[in-house]
């Protein structure tokens, strides 16, 4: 299979959290020259701190990817937040924030990036969904769902805008994986959510961020539009 990353210029947000870890991981050990953004402070090679949700933040990020390789090849939307907040009790702040982290930033991130794909008609992104999105949060909060639901239309959309151009724009929305979102679920909710996945396991890391580094490959070259489900077969 030849994945043809090698000296791709490959951001992936989100790159301080597990599955943004393992990407940067995977992505450099195929020989890709990797970026890596987070709200947490990280000392790495390439990696940049900064808020998402901040506009400016994103020009400049963008521009100093851009001057310094002259493209991005690879997008990776991976950055976001996990809230449980039941549904009769989020305020309207709270909705907004986690709108404008999960879906906002996303949206503005992409059109930055896309931009210059479309011109070079060459790219790849893919944006991180979520099972919940698929059939409504059993423990994540009705805005999480709704706002990851959200990525995985926004990426049809995009997909359209990009296929004759030569981008690509696709998803994966991972089930239970086993990462710091797991942190504080109370242990009735989580074996409810463990008898619910027919592999019997959480998913890891590096699973999710496998099957996200095929689709930015050009092994993946005729997929776009997709959304595809790692999850144990808890959602088929």
């Amino acid at each position: 299979m030849n994945l043809n990353l090698q000296d791709k210029v490959v951001l992936v947000t989100g790159s301080a959290g597990g599955i943004g870890s393992a990407l940067v991981t995977e992505f450099k050990e195929l020989g890709a020259s990797v970026y890596g953004t987070d709200i947490a402070a990280r000392r790495e090679d390439n990696y940049v701190q900064g808020d998402l949700t901040d506009e400016v933040f994103i020009e400049t990020l963008v521009n100093h990817i851009t001057e310094k390789e002259g493209r991005i090849d690879v997008l990776v939307n991976n950055a976001g937040i996990y809230l449980r907040t039941p549904a009769l009790q989020i305020s309207k702040a709270e909705w907004e924030r986690l709108m404008d982290i999960n879906l906002t930033s996303v949206f503005l991130l992409t059109q930055k990036v896309i931009d210059g794909m479309i011109a070079r008609k060459n790219g790849a992104i893919v944006s991180l969904a979520s099972v919940a999105g698929k059939v409504g949060g059993l423990i994540a909060g009705a805005h999480y769902a709704a706002s990851k639901a959200a990525v995985e239309c926004l990426t049809k959309s995009l997909a359209k805008l990009g296929a004759p151009n030569g981008v690509r724009v696709n998803a994966v929305a991972p089930g239970i994986i086993d990462t710091s979102m797991q942190d504080g679920v109370p242990a009735h909710q989580m074996d409810f959510l463990m008898n619910n996945i027919p592999m019997g396991r959480l998913g890891t890391s590096a699973e999710v961020a496998n099957t996200i580094v095929f689709l930015a490959s050009d092994a993946a070259s005729y997929i776009t539009g997709q959304t595809i489900s790692i999850n144990g077969g808890t959602y088929m």
